[in-house]
C-alpha cells in the first residue's frame, strides 16, 4: 500500500509531514485529510481561528502532489467558520 503524506500551509508557510500514513488509495487519503483538518478546526475554533489561506496538501511517496483541500471549505462544514 502506498504511503501519504499531509502538509499544513498557512499563507506560504508550510508545516511538513515527514512520517505519513500507509493507505489503500487516494480516496483514503483524501479522507483522513478531511477527518486531520477537522480536528485542528474543531480545536482551534475556539481561538477565532480564520481558515482563508490555509490548506492541507496531499503527496504520496514520491513527494508528487495528489490533492490540495483549502481548510476554509472544510470548515463550512465541521462548524469552525
Amino acid at each position: 500500500m502506498p504511503r501519504f503524506f499531509f502538509h499544513f500551509e498557512n499563507q506560504g508557510v508550510r508545516v511538513p509531514d515527514e512520517t505519513g500514513l500507509v493507505l489503500p488509495d487516494q480516496e483514503a487519503a483524501w479522507y483522513q485529510a478531511v477527518r486531520n483538518a477537522r480536528d485542528l478546526i474543531r480545536a482551534e475554533s475556539a481561538m477565532g481561528c480564520g481558515w482563508s489561506n490555509q490548506w492541507v496538501q496531499i503527496d504520496d511517496d514520491k513527494g508528487v502532489p495528489v490533492d490540495r483541500i483549502p481548510l476554509e471549505e472544510i470548515a463550512r462544514y465541521a462548524g469552525g467558520v
